[in-house]
């Protein structure tokens, strides 16, 4: 047992397709099908339940992935926190991305001017892949709180529906979020961090949203409302500063529509101090965003 073998075989794991995985990386079907059957061989079990071309972990298999993944990051952190001992003056920090996308680029001015020798990388939330192995940091939103270790929240915003001025509703005060179930719906792709959280408000009123249009521009649903082509959620503070004429922003009276912006960072292995610098940035500049949004004549 070798770390090569243990790295085909966390692929073959993770893809549960041989072919697929000799794929990605870049070696012989037969060559990996013979590296997994040596794994088995001296362990003594087989590690996948088979089925014609489909594989499937079984739970001897599980326990030699949790080992594998522990194993491979263990020499990831040696080699980052070697660096880091040896004075490199520039590191990389991973981040995923996963809510408040429309603040990031002050954040990421704001620190690079402080830090300008830490590299930022930044891996937007996609919906076709799992979120990726090894993140220093991660910025997702959530309905409740984060309570968990090695998380925070950051800020909690209201959820409110965009109206065009010509839908009779848009003159209330506020809406009962039902009043909007017979309406057509521009959201977020399915799987959003925001489209997930809207549909299970939409759930506890009653209905299922009918939605007219998918799309992840901000500037594109803004366009779409103001045509009269549908309504949708905006939240009150990561989303600000979106053109909002002709639409009328109206709160939903129930059920209480918020969401949290939280941060996470790794749990288990090494958070270099370039990490944990940026993790730290990231709370400051947070809390001295909402403290600006709550001092503002606006808010």
């Amino acid at each position: 047992m070798d770390i090569h073998s243990l790295t085909y075989f966390k692929k073959v794991a993770e893809l549960q397709h041989i072919t697929r995985a000799s794929e990605e990386l870049h070696v012989a079907q037969p060559s990996l099908s013979r590296t997994v059957s040596r794994l088995e061989k001296e362990l003594g079990v087989q590690l996948f339940e088979r089925s014609g071309k489909n594989i499937i972990l079984n739970s001897y298999g599980e326990i030699l992935l949790n080992h594998t993944n522990r194993i491979l990051q263990e020499l990831k952190d040696i080699e980052q926190e070697i660096g880091d001992a040896a004075g490199e003056r520039s590191r990389t920090v991973t981040l995923s991305l996963y809510a408040a996308s429309k603040l990031l680029p002050e954040l990421v001015m704001a620190f690079k001017h402080e830090y300008p020798s830490i590299r930022l990388q930044i891996i937007q939330e996609d919906l076709t892949k799992n979120q990726p192995d090894g993140c220093d940091l991660t910025l997702f939103s959530s309905m409740q709180p984060c309570t968990q270790d090695h998380s925070a929240s950051l800020i909690e915003e209201e959820i409110l529906l965009a109206l065009p001025e010509s839908n009779p509703l848009s003159k209330r005060e506020n809406l009962n979020l039902s009043e909007v179930a017979g309406e057509e719906f521009i959201c977020l792709q399915q799987g959003k961090s925001l489209r997930t959280i809207t549909d299970t408000f939409c759930k506890i009123a009653g209905f299922e949203p009918s939605v007219v249009l998918e799309s992840d521009s901000p500037e594109t649903v803004r366009e779409l409302i103001r045509a009269g082509i549908g309504i949708s959620f905006i939240p009150s503070i990561t989303w600000q500063g979106m053109d909002t004429e002709n639409i009328v922003l109206v709160p939903i009276s129930f059920p209480q529509c918020r969401r949290y912006i939280n941060l996470s960072w790794r749990a288990q292995g090494y958070l270099s101090p370039a990490a944990i610098l940026f993790r730290d940035f990231v709370q400051d500049y947070f809390k001295t965003f909402q403290h600006s949004q709550a001092d503002s004549p606006t808010s």
